[in-house]
């Protein structure tokens, strides 16, 4: 006698698809409206309005707004604003107080995710802090006029950074080297495909210390792709040992910006598109495909990366890699892993032939 049996494989591969439909249905924690002591974050979540922070400087240290608390989960934006509650430069943090407020923290967490688009702006330090992580994703976010930097990066690393606005921070770092984006510490970290537009102010302690991106500390083996890099104080600004360092295929010019050049006469209010602090100790930082136009040496390399004023630079940076970055093979850029959606689909494909063709059965003869 012949009979119908469930086929193992088949069973197997419905239960994947089950998997993947209902983890891209779970529900996110919702966030909108005044937050007056720091919201720590245990699941997804998003905003669904725009956050007003209040958060009172209490506690020694960062005193957030929002601060994730477990790893593997992420805070979308979803096109909306968390507004700190100064504005820069006034109710700006010195660098000897010892609380401070910042929008969004990440301390420990490993594969946390900060996804926009939306915006992080007014905060007495950093529109972002991240401190002892890793495998942290920051996409297209926007952080606009933080008191210090956009985002302090400090003891983390293999992050990605991508597709993000940094612009009008540092209006108020009191001396404390800031910008858009500082690393302290950090490494093999990759910062892509971003904008980092008037950055840095002048502040008279230590003259011009500001950037758009700023390696401090120990940072090494970062890279720093594909930006758009204009109208900053200084553009990349090396300090201490940072070394190991990848800067390619960017256009970085216009730091600073021309009224700032006006302005800024004494010798240690002088910027430019790539610049080395005095101090510097580092060595091996890599500079390809960039094109740069002004470099102050300090104890930087004495062959100087720019001027570099060749077309190819520019196109190369406007239109993309014409090589795969991070020395990945094939011709036509970095692959990628296919998405939940994809796969899915693929899966459902797969059933809907294999129903058709009577193989979600096996046949047997008892």
């Amino acid at each position: 006698m012949n009979r119908l049996l469930p086929n193992p494989i088949a069973i197997a591969a419905l239960a994947v698809l089950a998997l993947f439909v209902c983890a891209e249905r779970a529900q996110a924690t919702d966030i909108s409206g005044t937050i007056s002591s720091t919201l720590t974050i245990f699941d997804d979540s998003q905003l669904v309005g725009d956050v007003t922070c209040t958060v009172p400087l209490l506690l020694s240290g960062a005193n957030p707004c929002i601060a994730f608390g477990v790893d593997h989960i992420k805070l979308r934006l979803n096109g909306h604003t968390i507004t700190g509650p100064v504005v820069p430069p006034t109710g700006c943090s010195l660098p000897s107080d010892s609380k401070f407020g910042v929008g969004v923290y990440v301390n420990g967490q490993t594969d946390v995710k900060i996804e926009g688009p939306g915006v992080i702006q007014h905060f007495e330090r950093w529109g972002i802090l991240l401190l002892s992580t890793t495998e942290v994703t920051v996409r297209k976010v926007t952080a606009n006029r933080n008191c210090w930097s956009g985002m302090q990066v400090t003891l983390t690393s293999d992050s990605n950074f991508e597709e993000d606005i940094w612009i009008n921070n540092a209006a108020g770092s009191n001396g404390a080297p800031c910008g858009g984006i500082c690393l302290l510490n950090s490494n093999k970290n990759r910062m892509r495909k971003s904008t980092f537009y008037g950055n840095g102010s002048l502040d008279y302690p230590n003259g011009n210390v500001d950037f758009g991106i700023g390696f401090e500390g120990s940072s090494s083996e970062n890279r720093v792709e594909e930006n758009d890099i204009g109208g900053n104080t200084n553009g990349i600004s090396f300090f201490n040992t940072s070394s190991d360092n990848v800067v390619r295929r960017n256009i970085i010019v216009g730091n600073p910006a021309a009224q700032v050049i006006k302005t800024f006469v004494l010798a240690n209010q002088q910027g430019a598109d790539i610049a080395f602090r005095a101090t510097f100790a580092g060595a091996n930082n890599t500079f390809k495909d960039n094109f740069c136009l002004t470099y102050i040496q300090g104890a930087g390399p004495a062959t100087a990366p720019c001027p570099n004023i060749r077309t190819e630079g520019v196109e190369e940076a406007a239109s993309g890699l014409t090589s795969p970055p991070n020395d990945e093979k094939g011709s036509k850029g970095p692959r990628t892993a296919p998405s939940r959606f994809q796969m899915a689909s693929a899966i459902a494909s797969f059933l809907a032939v294999a129903l058709s063709l009577g193989l979600l059965y096996t046949r047997v003869t008892v």
